[in-house]
């Protein structure tokens, strides 16, 4: 008889064997999770080896986002806190008392709200990272079906602030059981109820959180052993360390992420670095851990031991860094110093700059496809460019409530937009919008390249205003002529040009900046389009309104000897050519732009230009120049501060003119921000500026009790001036849709309006096209100053934080 349960055991053992190992625990999704027009759920399933004996339990639930709904049916619900985001569960009556060598076998059912722009078939099912006893356990973020989860001990893993560490209780045991559990699988096996015999049970222990069991001379106490290592391939454990990141506000270079192999991208690189504190050392390829004792400096990177070298006799001493996820670091390094602007954290930037996005995708031109995300919007002006010679000039942007594509407006917002991630790529990558980022560029310089018909020839302009602000309908149903406008070596655009090109040339940068080779195909094509607007414009001077004559009522320009300089410093960026930079100086002074500021603007870009020279002389050591540079940018943004001489509302936005004076507002704050990273300004002034950019955000969205974005914060604007998201999907649009009082049928989410007037007045009337008008270029800065009030939030955030590890070291 008693060889009958011996047989059971080895059957079921060598089953789990041929598994990974038997105490790894294990997540996996039941089915396949569910959504509705509101909401997204599915059924998830964990199981947790237990290694102590304990007689009650509790568990964490952390999510990303707040939970409408939670169902447990192997354990009770206890609490959820005050954000929604974290679910509590315990012990239920047949379950409490665990032992060593069992196994903790939980389902749950989950819904949440959905959320806007995110696609649910490549993000089906949010997980929970779960906090049990001493450890937090991590499920892989994509897989769904049975997965080991990472595992990390609970002081080396950073909790939300708002997480309830409860008290843990733990019973000695007199020796630990050694069988495994009999455990795996969706049904858990055919014999799931088989489970090791209890031990003897010692007297009870009552536990502090995050204390380890008290033991006597008599009894002695077993501590919970380390589960066994799941080594996760490098490829796949780089989307974990990221998320980690992300949650604990770690900017991408503070984060250590490793290098995976060129050969096999499930090893690990021999040698990894990290390069935020200029450190390297030996690595398994297998687990990716380190190998030697040694860490060297950078620059030193030759002496590691798997690389041949011959390390210095006395290696650098190491000190432990709790940060999860990061390497031991050599000790002496430099503390971070406390950053000069302690953001607000009023408002959340990373959903305006996802937002923005959004509304760029919503003035998409041309066959925008079925991945759009802007489910309301349809393929139009398809034919552009036939009324043109038989050109194809599909595709581009709108760039504003009408449907002309003017060129140079919205070359400049491409600029401005391209320049916002290069200054603060971290804000991007924190928010996950790098991708679309690019995609917004990349829409936009497609359509340059093909209006760049040839070296001396450029369509600036597809639509007459005139002829089709006659018509309110839906895009698709504006089927008039669509003329083209060009410039040309007799017709010459010198702005026009020149902006275009250091559109172009910007997002070279963006490409370079994210990866791309110096010989992508890509970045080829836009700097050689680049060099020839530019060469373009330098060669024929003129200004494009002049001859565009369709334009000048609309977008008149004054002068070009902003643009080609300002073209000239973004050929310097992509291609680090230094002859592009003294031909920048050169024109500064050529069109003497010093002391002729401006409102910054998509016609005006002398402050721009002179916040890079002062970058570059800074770089360079030039300090005469550079502080001619410095000077003028701290007139114009000491002007733009409370009682420096710009005119203020009432209740505090920078007020520059009645069209659209948010515009002004957010392109002096996003301009100001970014003068603020200069080497070479005073702290004073870094913290002033950075301050001035976040009182006009704060003021426009919604710190007077209104915001002027819409979709973001309460109550926003439901009436834009804006043809498309003004027309139902179903049925005629026409002038009745104008004059409507409703709300706009379609969510123009993220577009920001014209603004109040001098005097905080605004009405939410798309019949007012100064107050309610949208425009690529206003969103352009609006986005530019998020991107950087974000990274200051994340630089701050990051400074807590070492200040957190000392207090915890």
């Amino acid at each position: 008889m008693n060889s009958i349960p011996l047989l059971l055991i080895a059957v079921l053992w060598c089953f789990v064997k041929s598994s990974y190992a038997a105490m790894d625990p294990v997540f996996f999704i039941e089915n396949q999770p569910w959504q509705n027009e509101t909401h997204v759920g599915y059924t998830g399933h964990f199981k947790i080896p237990v290694n102590a004996e304990f007689p009650s339990w509790w568990m964490g639930l952390i999510f990303e986002h707040r939970v409408t709904e939670f169902q447990i049916w192997q354990a009770r619900y206890w609490k959820q806190s005050e954000d929604g985001t974290i679910v509590y569960i315990k012990e239920t009556m047949w379950n409490g008392h665990q032992y060593p060598g069992g196994v903790l076998d939980q389902r749950y059912l989950v819904n949440y709200e959905k959320r806007e722009g995110v696609d649910y078939a490549e993000e089906p099912a949010e997980r929970p990272v779960i906090v049990f006893r001493y450890k937090v356990y991590t499920p892989h973020p994509n897989i769904l079906t049975e997965t080991p989860m990472t595992v990390a001990l609970v002081e080396d893993y950073y909790l939300p602030e708002n997480f309830e560490m409860s008290p843990i209780e733990t019973i000695a045991t007199k020796a630990p059981v050694t069988l495994p559990p009999l455990t795996r699988g969706p049904n858990s096996g055919p014999f799931w109820w088989v489970r090791t015999l209890a031990p003897p049970v010692t007297e009870r222990v009552n536990m502090a959180a995050r204390t380890t069991t008290v033991s006597t001379s008599t009894t002695p106490t077993t501590l919970e052993p380390k589960p066994t290592e799941f080594v996760m391939p490098c490829n796949q454990g780089i989307p974990i360390r990221q998320r980690r990141c992300r949650n604990q506000n770690l900017t991408t270079e503070q984060c250590y992420i490793p290098r995976c192999s060129n050969y096999n991208p499930g090893l690990y690189s021999v040698v990894q670095c990290w390069s935020f504190k200029k450190i390297c050392w030996c690595a398994d390829t297998r687990s990716g851990k380190r190998i030697h004792s040694h860490v060297v400096r950078l620059k030193h990177m030759s002496r590691l031991p798997c690389l041949g070298g011959k390390p210095q006799t006395t290696p650098t001493a190491i000190a432990t860094t709790k940060a999860a996820g990061l390497p031991t670091l050599p000790t002496g390094e430099e503390p971070l110093q406390r950053p000069v602007f302690a953001p607000r954290n009023n408002y959340n930037y990373n959903l305006v700059i996802h937002n923005s996005l959004l509304f760029f995708e919503a003035q998409r031109s041309g066959n925008i496809g079925s991945n759009s995300r802007i489910k309301w919007r349809r393929s139009a002006h398809t034919s552009d460019g036939l009324d043109c010679g038989s050109l194809d000039l599909a595709g581009g942007y709108y760039l504003s409530g009408d449907y002309v594509k003017f060129g140079l407006p919205t070359a400049s917002a491409i600029t401005m937009l391209a320049w916002g991630f290069l200054e603060f790529p971290n804000s991007y990558t924190d928010a996950s919008e790098t991708q679309f980022l690019k995609d917004a560029l990349k829409w936009g310089t497609d359509f340059f390249i093909k209006a760049h018909t040839s070296k001396y020839t450029l369509v600036g302009q597809v639509g007459n205003a005139a002829v089709e602000n006659s018509h309110w309908l839906k895009p698709q149903d504006m089927t008039v002529n669509r003329p083209c406008y060009s410039i040309s070596n007799r017709s010459p655009g010198s702005d026009l040009a020149a902006e275009t090109a250091a559109a172009l040339a910007a997002t070279a940068k963006v490409w370079l900046q994210t990866g791309s080779a110096t010989n992508d195909k890509y970045v080829q094509t836009l700097i050689g389009h680049a060099r020839d607007l530019y060469d373009f414009a330098t060669k024929f001077r003129g200004i494009y309104s002049n001859y565009m004559r369709a334009a000048h009522d609309y977008y008149p320009s004054k002068g070009y000897g902003d643009e080609i300089t300002w073209a000239a410093l973004w050929l310097y960026e992509a291609t680090g050519e230094v002859r592009y930079l003294a031909d920048a100086t050169s024109y500064y002074k050529e069109f003497e732009l010093s002391g002729k500021p401006g409102e910054v603007s998509w016609e005006h870009k002398v402050v721009p230009v002179e916040v890079l020279l002062a970058r570059y002389a800074a770089r360079s050591g030039v300090t005469t120049a550079g502080q001619a540079y410095l000077n003028s940018v701290t007139k114009f943004c000491d002007y733009k501060l409370p009682g420096g001489g710009s005119a203020y509302t009432p209740q505090g936005l920078m007020y520059a003119n009645e069209w659209g004076s948010n515009r002004y507002a957010v392109n002096s704050a996003f301009v100001c921000i970014v003068a603020s990273t200069l080497p070479t300004l005073d702290n004073d002034r870094k913290q002033k500026y950075r301050k001035f950019a976040e009182d006009q955000l704060d003021y426009i969205l919604g710190k007077t009790g209104k915001s002027f974005v819409i979709g973001y914060g309460n109550p926003y604007p439901t009436q834009p001036h804006h043809r498309a998201s003004s027309c139902s999907l179903a049925g005629s649009c026409g002038w009745d849709s104008f004059h409507s009082t409703a709300p706009n049928p379609q969510l123009l989410i993220g577009a920001m309006v014209g603004g109040p007037d001098q005097l905080d007045v605004w009405t939410n009337d798309r019949t007012d096209f100064k107050s309610n008008g949208v425009s690529l270029d206003y969103n352009a800065g609006l986005q530019g100053a998020s991107a950087g009030l974000r990274h200051f939030q994340l630089e701050y955030n990051t400074w807590l934080l070492e200040q957190t590890h000392k207090r915890n070291q």
